[in-house]
């Protein structure tokens, strides 16, 4: 007994058993984390843009694809109409709010007014409901004497209502959306809202042959649009309207 009490005694500590799975995994750093957050961020400031201003973007793609899908169906009146003279044409406004163009014999009763949006096929309003404006060049809307390519237009779009810079000219066709305030615009009742309070859209229900584009601002919203006399005459001698 005595010579087994001094024997020494060696105790081994049990191996710890290696760590496995998420224990392995570094934690992220400051760094990453704030990385991290920034995206976060910017992604729910995306998704949190205000309802009032993802439905103004709606309604100005909408207005716009249908501007476009307007010029080409005025191109496409103009093939397949002929005046009198075998010539091409374009619509007149309509003046009455009935969808149909509005003519005193061949000429127009008013070079400007709303689009004749039976006669076309579409463009009855835009996304803000309301009418668009349309105005035309005497000599391409005569259903008599149809236009030539020798034809001017005499409407032009101007980047302020002094038009002392202009973006198109001898254009034929005009057309305007009056944007999300509305103003100036024909209505769906056969009247007119209360008038533009800025010069510019003031310039686009004048009634005159000058029009205005621009990026909008706190007292413009309007949407131009018009037809290059270029395009016209290329799509009538493409259709063998012209010469």
């Amino acid at each position: 007994m005595h010579i087994l009490n001094r024997l020494p005694v060696k105790v081994t500590p049990a191996p710890h058993a290696a760590p496995s799975g998420p224990a392995l995994s570094r934690g992220f750093t400051l760094t990453e984390m704030a990385v991290v957050l920034v995206i976060v961020a910017l992604l729910i400031g995306g998704m949190l843009m205000p309802l009032s201003a993802q439905q103004d973007i709606r309604h100005v793609t909408e207005t716009e694809r249908i501007l476009s899908d307007v010029r080409e169906a005025m191109i496409g009146y103009a093939a397949s109409h002929s005046a009198t003279d075998t010539k091409p044409y374009l619509p007149c406004p309509d003046t009455d709010d009935d969808g149909a163009e509005n003519r005193l014999g061949p000429a127009c009763v008013n070079q400007e007014g709303r689009i004749p949006w039976a006669d076309i096929g579409l463009g009855r309003t835009d996304a803000w409901n309301n009418r668009f404006r349309y105005r035309v060049t005497a000599a391409f809307s005569n259903s008599a004497t149809g236009f030539l390519l020798t034809s001017n237009g005499t409407l032009r779009v101007c980047t302020d209502s002094t038009c002392t810079t202009s973006v198109a000219n001898n254009i034929p066709v005009a057309i305007v959306s009056h944007g999300k305030n509305g103003a100036g615009a024909f209505n769906t009742t056969g009247g007119n809202n209360a008038a533009p309070v800025g010069a510019d859209e003031l310039e686009n229900t004048d009634l005159d042959d000058n029009f205005v584009s621009k990026t909008p601002s706190a007292n413009f919203d309007d949407l131009v649009a018009w037809l290059s006399p270029n395009i016209l005459f290329n799509r009538m001698i493409a259709a063998g309207k012209l010469p």
